[in-house]
C-alpha cells in the first residue's frame, strides 16, 4: 500500500473546540450565574443541552448585560459549528467581532473564528485574524494559551513545523504553570495536534495519553474522543491495529454521544481500517468506508475522502476485485489533486497575508517618520529645511523599497511559473507544456489553413554515454543539445523535453521546413567535453506534418515516434518522413513485442501506448490491472493467458502461444504482442517468437521494459555494480553445477518452480526447496540472511520482502514470480564454509 498521507478531520474537530470554553462555576438564580452555567455545560454536555440552556436565556434578553449576550451569542455559534454549520458559525462570529467587547472575550471570539475559517478554507482570512488578535495579547494575558495554540495549529496546517511546536509549548507551559483541567486539556491537545502534523507519531502518543488524563478531569467529552480518536490514529501508524481498533470505538461512542458527525464518521474510517489489517468482518469495513466517504466528499475534506478510497481498493483488491479496486484508486487520485488544490490555495494565502503584514509594517514605519519630522519642525524651526529634505529622503526611500519589494515578489512568481512549464536541465519546455502548446499550435494551424509539423527526436545509444562516462556527461549532453535545438528552431516553432533523452519539436510548415530545422540541427552538434573527455553522439529522428491525414495532436506525434523508430530500424543517425502505412498484404507482416511493466500505469512508456494504439492484433500475456487497462486502450485484446490449464505442460502451453502470434504475422498483420514486465527477462517465449519471424522474414522486434529485476534493485536499494550479481533460474542452478560468487549478490527466479522438469507444478514443493537448501548449504551457512521478494503490481501495494534465515525456505509461503535474494557473504562467514 502506498504512504498514508495524513488525515486533518479530527484535527479540525480538536481544533475548532480548542479555544472555546470557558471556566466552570456553579450556576445560580442571577443572570451572570446562569450565563456561567451555559459556559461549563458547553464543555461537557451535547450541544442540544447546552443549546436548550441558551433558548431559556434569551427567553428573556433585557435581564442580560451586552457583554453577558456577547457570551451566550458566543457560546450558541460555537455549538452551530459543532452541529456541521460551520459557515453560519462563522457570519455570526465575524458580525460579533465587529461590536465592541472586553479583551479577553474578543480573543476567544477570534480564536474559534480562526478555527472555523480555516476549517471552511477561508486561509486568508483565518492568517488576517490572527494577525489582528496578536495585538490583543497583553491586554488579556489569561487568554495568551488560546492564540499560541491557534498560531501552533495554522503553522502546521502550512508546514512551519517548527513555529507551531514553539507555540503549542508555549501554551502547554502556561497551562502546567495553573492548576485550570480545561486549560491543560486543550493545552495537551495542540501538542497532540502539531506532533501528529509532523508525523512525529510516539511523541503524538504520549501527548494524547496525557490529554485523556487531563480532559478526564476537565468531563470533557469531545475532548476526552477526540484524544481516543488520535491514540487510535498513532497505533495505527505503528503497525498496531487490534489495539487501535479498541480506541477508535471508545470515541466512536463519544463522538455519538455528543452528536459531533464529523468525529463519528472519521472514527468510522479507523474502525475500517483497523478490520482491514485485521482480516475480519470485510462487509462492514465497505460499508463504513463508503458511508464516510460520500460524508467528507460533500465536506470537501479530500484528504480523508483519499484515505477512505484507497482503503476500499485494498479491500476490492483483496476480494479479487480488480476493476473495483482501480475504479478506487482513481478516485483516491483525484481527491489528491483536489486535496492538493487546497493545500496550494492555504499556501499561497499565508504568504499573501505575510506579505501583507509586511507592507502595513512598512506603512506604520512611514506614519511614524512623518510623526517625527512633525516634532522637530514644532521644536526646532532652523531645521525645519532640513527636516523636510529628510522626511522626503525616507519617503524615496520606503517608496524605493516597496518597489524593489514588488518587482521582487512580480519576478519570483513569474519564476515560479517559468519553472513549472520548462525543463530544468535543458531549459526547453517540459513534457506536460509542450502537448498544452501543441495542441492549441495544431488548433490555430487549422483554423489558419497552415501546416504544423512534429519532430520527435533522441541521441543514438543515450545509455551508452551513462555507463562510459557517468550521468554527468549525459547530462552535458542533454544541457548543449537543448540549446542546439533551441538556436535551430528559433521563431519556426517551439520545442520540448518529452522525457529522458527524447524531445519534441513543432515546426509552423510542412515537413520539408521541418526536416530544413533539423538539418541544422544535426550541423550544429559537434562533441561535448566534460572533465576533459570528448563525448560524441548522434541524433535519430521522425517528422510527421498534420497534411499527413492526423486527427488529433497526439496522432500527429505518435506518427512521428514511429518515424522515429523507423530511422532507429535502419541503424540510426539519420531522420526519417512518416509515410501512410501500406495495406496489409498477404505473408507480409510485422511484429514488436513490448514489455507492460510491473506496474502498468506507471512503467508502461509512451513508446510501448502507441505500438499498441497502432498495431492491426494485439494480444497480450499479463496480470489482470494491466489487461483491465489495456482494454481500454484496445477492446479487442486477444489474451494469451487462456493457453493455460492446470496440470498441462507449459511447454505446450509456450508453443500454443508462439503459434498464435504467427498464425497472425503469416497472415499479414501488424501484431503487438505485450508480455509481463521485460518481455526478454525470464520469458522465453518472446524471444523465440521474434527469431521464428526474422528466419521466415517478417520484420520482428523487441522493446525493453521495466523488469521485476528492476524492481528488486530499486525496493532494496541494491547497485548491481557495486558487489556483482548472479541471476539464475532456480531449477536450472539446481540440476546444474554452477559456482557461487558469495562475494556478490545472488538472484535466484521462480523459485517456488523449484525441481519442477515436468513443467506442469504451479505450487512450491517443500521437498524440493530442501533441495536447494542442501545445495547452497555448500556456500552458505544454515542461519544465512536472505530475502524472498515480490514487486508491487499496483501503487497502492507495497513490494513483499520478507528477510528469514535460509533454513527457514522450504516452510515459507510462495507465489509462482517469488524471487530468491541471497545477500553477499562476509569474509569471515565464508572462510568458515
Amino acid at each position: 500500500m502506498a504512504p498514508r498521507r495524513p488525515r486533518f478531520a479530527l484535527f479540525r474537530a480538536v481544533a475548532l473546540a480548542l479555544l472555546l470554553a470557558c471556566a466552570p462555576s456553579l450556576a445560580g438564580n442571577d443572570p451572570e450565574a446562569q450565563v456561567r452555567e451555559v459556559e461549563r455545560l458547553s464543555t461537557s454536555s451535547s450541544v442540544a443541552a447546552v443549546d436548550a440552556k441558551i433558548a431559556a436565556l434569551l427567553a428573556h434578553p433585557d435581564a442580560l448585560t451586552t457583554e453577558q449576550r456577547q457570551r451566550v451569542e458566543y457560546v450558541r455559534l460555537r455549538n452551530l459549528a459543532i452541529a456541521g454549520r460551520q459557515r453560519d458559525a462563522l457570519a455570526g462570529l465575524s458580525a460579533l467581532l465587529r461590536q465592541r467587547m472586553p479583551a479577553p472575550l474578543r480573543v476567544k471570539v477570534y480564536s474559534t473564528a480562526i478555527n472555523i475559517a480555516a476549517n471552511v478554507e477561508e486561509w486568508t482570512l483565518a492568517f488576517t485574524w490572527l494577525n489582528q488578535s496578536l495585538r490583543y495579547m497583553p491586554l488579556a494575558p489569561d487568554e495568551a494559551p488560546r492564540l499560541q495554540l491557534i498560531a501552533g495549529y495554522l503553522y502546521s496546517m502550512v508546514g512551519e513545523a517548527a513555529k507551531a511546536r514553539e507555540f503549542a509549548m508555549r501554551a502547554v507551559r502556561h497551562a502546567e504553570q495553573g492548576t485550570d483541567p480545561i486549560a491543560q486539556c486543550r493545552a495537551t491537545a495542540g501538542m497532540a495536534i502539531v506532533e501528529e502534523a509532523a508525523r512525529r507519531y510516539p511523541e503524538a502518543g504520549s501527548w494524547r495519553r496525557r490529554q485523556i488524563e487531563a480532559c478526564g478531569r476537565a468531563g470533557d467529552v469531545l475532548f476526552i474522543g477526540s484524544a481516543e480518536a488520535g491514540m487510535g490514529k498513532v497505533d495505527t501508524e505503528l503497525g498496531k491495529p487490534r489495539e487501535a481498533l479498541s480506541w477508535y470505538r471508545k470515541a466512536l461512542a463519544r463522538f455519538r454521544a455528543v452528536g459531533y458527525q464529523p468525529g463519528v464518521r472519521e472514527a468510522e474510517i479507523g474502525i475500517a481500517e483497523c478490520s482491514i489489517a485485521l482480516g475480519s468482518d470485510p462487509e462492514q469495513a465497505r460499508t463504513l468506508l463508503e458511508a464516510s466517504a460520500s460524508y467528507f466528499r460533500a465536506e470537501g475534506l479530500w484528504n480523508v475522502v483519499e484515505s477512505a478510497e484507497r482503503l476500499l481498493a485494498t479491500l476490492a483488491q483483496r476480494q479479487g476485485d480488480p476493476q473495483g479496486a482501480l475504479a478506487h484508486l482513481n478516485a483516491a487520485m483525484a481527491a489528491v489533486e483536489k486535496n492538493q488544490a487546497m493545500e496550494r490555495r492555504r499556501q499561497i494565502a499565508y504568504e499573501q497575508v505575510k506579505f501583507d503584514t509586511q507592507f502595513k509594517q512598512q506603512q506604520i514605519e512611514l506614519l511614524q517618520a512623518k510623526q517625527n519630522v512633525a516634532r522637530l519642525e514644532i521644536t526646532a524651526a532652523r531645521r525645519q529645511l532640513w527636516l523636510l529634505v529628510a522626511g522626503v529622503l525616507i519617503l524615496l526611500l520606503l517608496a524605493t523599497m516597496l518597489f524593489v519589494l514588488q518587482k521582487r515578489t512580480a519576478r519570483e512568481r513569474q519564476r515560479y511559473r517559468w519553472q513549472s512549464e520548462h525543463d530544468g536541465l535543458t531549459r526547453l519546455l517540459n513534457r506536460k507544456q509542450i502537448r498544452s502548446v501543441g495542441r492549441e499550435e495544431l488548433a490555430a494551424a487549422r483554423a489558419q489553413d497552415r501546416v504544423l509539423s512534429a519532430v520527435v527526436l533522441d541521441i543514438d545509444q543515450f545509455k551508452q554515454i551513462n555507463d562510459r562516462h557517468g550521468h554527468a556527461a549525459g547530462d552535458a549532453v542533454l544541457k548543449e543539445l537543448g540549446a542546439w535545438i533551441e538556436r535551430a528552431v528559433g521563431d519556426a516553432g517551439v520545442a520540448g523535453r518529452s522525457g529522458g533523452d527524447e524531445f519534441t519539436l513543432l515546426v509552423r510548415g510542412d515537413a520539408e521546413a521541418a526536416l530544413a530545422v533539423t538539418q541544422t540541427l544535426r550541423e550544429l552538434i559537434a562533441p561535448v567535453t566534460v572533465n576533459g573527455v570528448h563525448v560524441d553522439f548522434s541524433i535519430s529522428a521522425g517528422i510527421c506534418d498534420s497534411d499527413a491525414k492526423q486527427g488529433s495532436f497526439e496522432d500527429l506525434v505518435n506518427a512521428a515516434d514511429m518515424a522515429l523508430l523507423e530511422a532507429k530500424r535502419k541503424g540510426r543517425n539519420r531522420v526519417e518522413l512518416a509515410t501512410e502505412p501500406e495495406a496489409a498484404k498477404p505473408g507480409v507482416g510485422q511484429l514488436v513485442v513490448v514489455g507492460s511493466g510491473i506496474q502498468l500505469g506507471r512503467h508502461i512508456s509512451q513508446r510501448c501506448e502507441s505500438e499498441i494504439r497502432l498495431a492491426d492484433v494485439v494480444m497480450c500475456l499479463v496480470d489482470p490491472f494491466a489487461l483491465t487497462t489495456i482494454r481500454e486502450l484496445r477492446p479487442d485484446v486477444i489474451q494469451l493467458g487462456e493457453h493455460y490449464a492446470d496440470c498441462k505442460d507449459r511447454r505446450l502451453t509456450y508453443a500454443e502461444i508462439d503459434a498464435a502470434i504467427m498464425a497472425q504475422v503469416r497472415s499479414g498483420k501488424r501484431v503487438c504482442a505485450v508480455f509481463y514486465g521485460h518481455p526478454g527477462v525470464f520469458a522465453d517465449v518472446p524471444h523465440r517468437v521474434v527469431r521464428r519471424a526474422r528466419e521466415e522474414g517478417f520484420d520482428a522486434r523487441m522493446e525493453p521494459g521495466i523488469s521485476a529485476e528492476a524492481c528488486l534493485y530499486a525496493d532494496l536499494g541494491v547497485d548491481p555494480g557495486r558487489r556483482g550479481v548472479q541471476s539464475l533460474e532456480a531449477t536450472a542452478f539446481l540440476c546444474q553445477e554452477r559456482q557461487l560468487d558469495t562475494a556478490g549478490l545472488v538472484l535466484l527466479w521462480q523459485v517456488a518452480l523449484t525441481g519442477d522438469l515436468t513443467c506442469t507444478r504451479r505450487e512450491a514443493d517443500s521437498a524440493q526447496l530442501q533441495r536447494l537448501v542442501d545445495k547452497l548449504r555448500r556456500w552458505y551457512p544454515a542461519d544465512h540472511e536472505v530475502i524472498l521478494y515480490e514487486a508491487a503490481q499496483l501503487p497502492v501495494q507495497a513490494p513483499r520482502i520478507d528477510r528469514l534465515r535460509l533454513c527457514d525456505l522450504p516452510d515459507a509461503r510462495y507465489q509462482e514470480f517469488t524471487t530468491l535474494v541471497i545477500l553477499p557473504l562476509s569474509p569471515a562467514a565464508a572462510a568458515a564454509c
